[in-house]
């Protein structure tokens, strides 16, 4: 059933004239001709008597007619009840939210699209899931997470930086390197770096691996199982090094916990970014957030730079 097709029989039928009724529907005639014919193969039966004069409506046709005209509107009807619905749908957000920055950006756009009487965002979390197969079975609309672009690229998703967010080494208080107010990638090259095996680490992962090697050496790493944000306080790094985000909430807590240190990386390109992630096709429906993003981030980084001046 194409729905197009009964809008067109149903001009056709008020004019009764092929050529008038397709100018209507700025269409060619012969397009009117085959959708009328598919018509009238759908229902078994003429809808039209023609002859070289003339174009009146069959006994089926009149049928149809009264029927297309209620199918039409009942169609139109549920299109418009659906698209408000989807248009009130919470957005549904999940991803990288213990980041500092990015949940100030995210509590901020929350603020300016409630003034905006816009849909609530709505966040989600759902542990262990891979946070592209939510977006890929439409259980999320947007995920803030960190990717290379071409991974995300070959994904066939809109991504848009969000923040950046620097390096930090963490490590025991009785690593050689633990009284260092600062260091280098270059300076961790013979180090062992830790790496969790999970599904929110991963992508952080291949971004450390992307800095070393263009920093010419290859990391030497030891697999743990587990999240890096939960597992670490109370898994003892064993003289590696745990490359976290700056940003972090839960440094503090793993400082105390653990008995750790965290020590900034000063190379510039030492840094995760973190992303807005969607699908091509919701990008309409998730303008006023995108907008709103852009707008806290702003408004927080100048906020920020303020305070540093």
């Amino acid at each position: 059933m194409n729905i197009d097709f009964y809008r067109e029989f149903i001009v056709l039928a008020r004019c009764l004239n092929y050529t008038e009724a397709a100018e209507k529907l700025h269409m060619t005639q012969p397009a009117l001709s085959k959708h009328i014919v598919a018509l009238e193969r759908e229902f078994d039966a003429e809808l039209f008597i023609r002859d070289r004069r003339t174009v009146q409506l069959s006994e089926a046709g009149r049928i149809l007619f009264g029927c297309a005209m209620e199918m039409v509107d009942a169609y139109d009807r549920a299109q418009a009840a659906i698209a408000t619905v989807v248009k009130e749908r919470p957005i549904r957000v999940d991803g990288i939210l213990y980041d500092n920055t990015v949940s100030s950006i995210i509590s901020l756009s929350t603020v300016l699209l409630n003034d905006q009487h816009h849909v609530p965002i709505l966040f989600e979390h759902h542990q262990d899931r891979p946070l592209f197969d939510q977006l890929d079975r439409d259980e999320v609309d947007m995920v803030f997470a960190y990717d290379e672009a071409h991974a995300l690229e070959e994904r066939g998703l809109v991504f848009r930086p969000l923040v950046q967010t620097p390096f930090v080494a963490v490590v025991d208080r009785d690593h050689p390197l633990a009284d260092r107010s600062e260091i280098s990638i270059d300076e961790l090259a013979d180090e062992t770096f830790i790496q969790f095996i999970d599904e929110y680490s991963v992508s952080g992962w291949r971004r450390i691996e992307q800095i070393c090697h263009e920093h010419g050496f290859e990391p030497k790493k030891r697999p743990k199982l587990g999240r890096a944000v939960t597992s670490y306080a109370t898994t003892s790094p064993d003289g590696g090094v745990l490359i976290l985000q700056k940003n972090l909430r839960q440094l503090k807590f793993l400082e105390d916990v653990n008995q750790t240190v965290s020590i900034p990386i000063s190379d510039e390109d030492a840094h995760f970014i973190i992303y807005c992630i969607y699908k091509q096709e919701n990008e309409e429906r998730l303008k006023p957030l995108i907008e709103a993003l852009d707008e806290s981030r702003e408004i927080i980084m100048r906020h920020r730079r303020d305070e540093k001046a």
